[in-house]
């Protein structure tokens, strides 16, 4: 009898390691995870994605000090569209609007191609200067090997990047930075921004 019972024992202590799927399994298991993170990423809706982005949002919240949501809303229409907004304060006063915007992007998931919202984006910056011509130094160094269109209706200091969609200028003791990305309006991005820009210029 006692002889049984040590038998008994010994095969139902085996039964978890047989049944125990092989090292290779697991492995499979474990990389078809990694592989499928990315889709299941861009399964989630705009509304989730922009939970997300509201709350991996850094610093201090409220209206931007600096610039209307109203004149937002009125230059970027879409922008209404449940929008988030991120504000900072370093290294330098930021804001930025977020939205769901009309225009629809291909992306390639699992082998088909899906139709998923495009993301409008607004950055305002705005910095102090101390010596204009050194300030504008840095921000030229800023945009190496990318060709620059002056504006000179913003004065001495002031470029676009059509590469960086970003309008930058020196006004008033400040450095300022607009960048847009909508591409609900893609052949508007620099009149947007030049519009914001007057905006910020009539403002300060």
């Amino acid at each position: 009898m006692q002889m049984t019972h040590h038998l008994s024992r010994s095969a139902s202590a085996a039964t978890p390691a047989s049944a125990r799927p092989p090292r290779w399994a697991r492995q499979l298991g474990a990389l078809t995870m990694i592989l499928c993170s990315p889709m299941l990423a861009h399964a989630l809706t705009p509304a989730e994605r922009l939970q997300q982005i509201k709350a991996r949002a850094a610093g201090p919240q409220g209206p931007c000090p600096f610039f209307d949501v109203a004149v937002v809303h009125k230059i970027f229409p879409s922008s209404s569209n449940e929008s988030v907004f991120k504000r900072r304060e370093k290294p330098y006063p930021s804001c930025t609007y977020i939205w769901t915007a009309k225009h629809m992007n291909a992306v390639k998931m699992a082998g088909m191609v899906a139709k998923v919202p495009s993301e409008g984006r607004l950055t305002l910056t705005k910095a102090p200067t101390r010596v204009e011509a050194k300030d504008w130094e840095r921000v030229l160094m800023s945009y190496k090997n990318q060709p620059l269109i002056q504006v000179p209706e913003l004065g001495q200091y002031a470029v676009w990047s059509a590469q960086r969609r970003q309008l930058s200028w020196i006004a008033k003791g400040h450095v300022f930075h607009v960048a847009v990305e909508d591409d609900d309006q893609p052949g508007a991005q620099q009149a947007n921004a030049m519009a914001v820009a007057a905006e910020l210029v009539r403002t300060h």
